[in-house]
């Protein structure tokens, strides 16, 4: 009953918050107007109304929702495969891989690539991410899912490679140099309908997968040798995790560019609300990172109107303090896990 009622919460706040982000912008919105558009019974209504809701905020919101909730089931995967409560998928370079092929599509010869649904810029980061995230599994070696250290360690090897690799490129083209900071900071002012669908084709089925291991998750997060001992084949399921995260955590910053925190924060957040069981934390973290995804971009968007500033950064000063707070909760246990 409890389950059903957090559930049933979790969408409906959902929903709110996605009205109340689509009727809030340079141009307000009433919300009764809102409901009459989307019903269809929006005769007498402006035009640009129809049009700011149906080619901007709503596919804007909805790729937010979708970024939002992936980046933070990915979170729950990697605190629960690593046994870190400071893991995020961004620690498997998959957030520095594609900032590197977005910067190379933007510095080099955009004409030459082309995506569907996703554009030059975000194809590139989709592949960088990609391309990046299977080198430190290589790099990592056959025993990195026994000794997650190992991996986290190739991981945050390539990250830092990468990022000098992107400096090297930001030196000699100077004239780009705000347009690659600009989507480093994360932002979803391109984000369109194509988007949405390519976004909800790859993070949705890689949600589902992550909850459906919710349990594989609850042994492997005990140790990797009582997994065994339990029936669990470790480095398979592992594997299989964490392929789907990085798959999923590619698509969003390759729409959104590196917002951080989120996978870091949500699962902290859900955790002291829900319990540690990672089925039920993949499912309400997705809500949870959805939330305030929207929101945060909502606040980007508004702050400075008709300006914007990267979404990232509103993240940043959400989840800087969030993590100050928790540090101090736990002051004296040693761990920061809920």
């Amino acid at each position: 009953m409890i389950e059903r009622k957090l559930s049933i919460a979790g969408i409906l706040v959902l929903a709110a918050v996605i009205l109340l982000a689509v009727s809030y912008g340079s141009v307000h919105i009433p919300l009764s107007n809102i409901i009459s558009i989307l019903s269809g019974h929006s005769e007498g209504l402006p035009e640009t109304w129809k049009l700011i809701l149906w080619r901007i905020r709503i596919p804007r919101t909805l790729a937010a929702a979708l970024v939002g909730g992936v980046l933070a089931t990915g979170g729950v995967a990697t605190q629960g495969l690593f046994r870190n409560p400071l893991s995020e998928p961004y620690l498997l370079g998959i957030s520095s891989g594609a900032a590197l092929g977005a910067t190379i599509a933007i510095v080099a010869a955009p004409s030459l690539l082309s995506g569907a649904g996703l554009g030059v810029i975000g194809t590139a980061a989709f592949l960088g991410a990609m391309i990046v995230t299977f080198t430190v599994f290589i790099a990592a070696g056959k025993g990195a899912f026994k000794l997650p250290s190992t991996l986290l360690l190739s991981g945050i090897a390539i990250a830092f490679l990468c990022q000098a690799v992107i400096w090297l490129l930001m030196t000699y083209n100077r004239d780009q140099v705000e347009r690659i900071t600009f989507w480093t900071l994360g932002s979803l002012s391109s984000a369109g309908w194509s988007k949405v669908l390519w976004l909800s084709a790859i993070t949705i089925p890689s949600t589902i997968v992550l909850a459906s291991m919710g349990r594989v998750i609850d042994v492997l997060s005990t140790g990797y040798d009582s997994a065994h001992g339990l029936g669990v084949r470790p480095q398979r399921s592992a594997a299989v995790i964490l392929a789907f995260t990085a798959l999923g955590t590619a698509a969003a910053v390759a729409v959104a560019g590196s917002i951080g925190f989120i996978g870091l924060m949500v699962p902290h957040a859900v955790r002291l609300l829900g319990g540690p069981s990672h089925r039920k934390l993949v499912i309400r973290s997705w809500f949870g990172g959805a939330i305030l995804l929207v929101l945060a971009d909502l606040a980007a968007r508004t702050v400075n109107p008709p300006g914007e500033i990267p979404v990232g950064i509103v993240t940043a000063l959400l989840g800087a303090p969030f993590l100050l707070i928790l540090a101090r909760r736990k002051k004296g246990e040693g761990r920061l896990d809920g």
